[in-house]
Formats: C-alpha cells, structure tokens, sequence
C-alpha cells in the first residue's frame, strides 16, 4: 500500500486575471502501489514504481472557498530512480536515491468548472528508505519518496476560461514484501 500526501499550491486565474487568495485542496489518498528494481551493481539499484491510479477531488480553498469541488482528476505519480544501498549492516539495508516522477492523468470530471482539464507533468523525486530481509530472497520494506512536480489545468468557470499553475509536491509513503531473485 501506498499514501500519497500532496502539499498544492496554486495560482489560479479567470479570464487571465489572477485571483488574490486562491488556493485549492487535495484530500490525502491510499493505493495500491508495486515497484520493480534491479540491481546493476553490488550496491546500486534502478526502480521504476506506480500504482492503480486514485481519484482526487481538487477543492477550491483560500478566497475561493465554500464553492465546492473545481474538478476530479483519476492520475498519480510513477518515479524511476537510482538508489544505493548501504549492504553492510546485515539484514537492516537502508536506502537513498533520486530520480524522475510524472504525474500520469487518466481522466478528469467537470465540477466548478466546465471542460476541465489536468495537464501530465514531469519533475524530480528523492527517495529514502529501508529493506529489512528475513532471510536471503524475502523481507519487508518502507519507502518515502518526495517528488517536486507541477501541473497546469484549465476549465471555464461560467463560460470564462480558467487557468491555474498547481505545485503538488506530493510525499509518497510505501511499504510492503520484498522479493530478491
């Protein structure tokens, strides 16, 4: 399983006018998450990780609050990384690494605003975690990955277009089994 935490921040305008106080709201949302590595050397690692994409319902908040939800959007983020491993501390292996995260959209829903759109993006990600191995194949792992990732969206509020620049900047908690060929 996987929590995703965003951190948005927003610049939201209509009919090109900025609006002063604008902000929107993501609920923190769980999943299903998996990742997939492979090592390329005794204490390198690549991974590409994502899971089944969840429904966020973006709010409006800031001096646009009380008026509902702006849209939804079914996406998250996928990263590919590079991480090493600290091997020499026994079954205990911790992690560091950094890499790429996109945001993946699926779909959007009208809400506030009609014809609403979510554009994919593109950022960084670092990554921090551990493996525990039970034995030499299997052990439990927890995983936080931090990715800076903006996004663009636009709609029409009452036939004006409607333009915002959100920074999600979502942390990514994870943890499950880990299985080692």
């Amino acid at each position: 399983m996987a929590g995703i935490f965003n951190d948005p921040r927003a610049h939201i305008s209509v009919a090109s006018a900025p609006i002063p106080g604008a902000a929107v709201k993501i609920a923190d949302r769980a999943t299903f998450a998996v990742e997939a590595g492979y090592f390329i050397a005794a204490n390198i690692a690549v991974s590409v990780s994502g899971g089944v994409p969840p429904i966020s319902k973006v709010e409006a908040a800031g001096t646009l609050s009380g008026l509902g939800a702006i849209g939804k959007t079914q996406g998250g983020p996928i990263a590919a990384t590079v991480h090493y491993h600290f091997g020499e501390l026994g079954a205990f292996q911790p992690y560091i690494g950094a890499g790429v995260s996109a945001l993946v959209v699926f779909s959007d829903e009208d809400r506030l605003l009609r014809r609403y759109r979510t554009e994919e993006a593109v950022g960084v990600v670092l990554q921090a975690g551990f493996d525990l191995m039970l034995d030499a194949h299997w052990g439990v792992f927890f995983d936080a990955k931090k990715g800076f990732i903006a996004t663009n969206t636009r709609g029409y509020l009452t036939g004006l277009p409607a333009h915002s620049s959100v920074s999600l900047d979502p942390v990514v908690l994870h943890s499950g089994l880990t299985y080692r060929f």
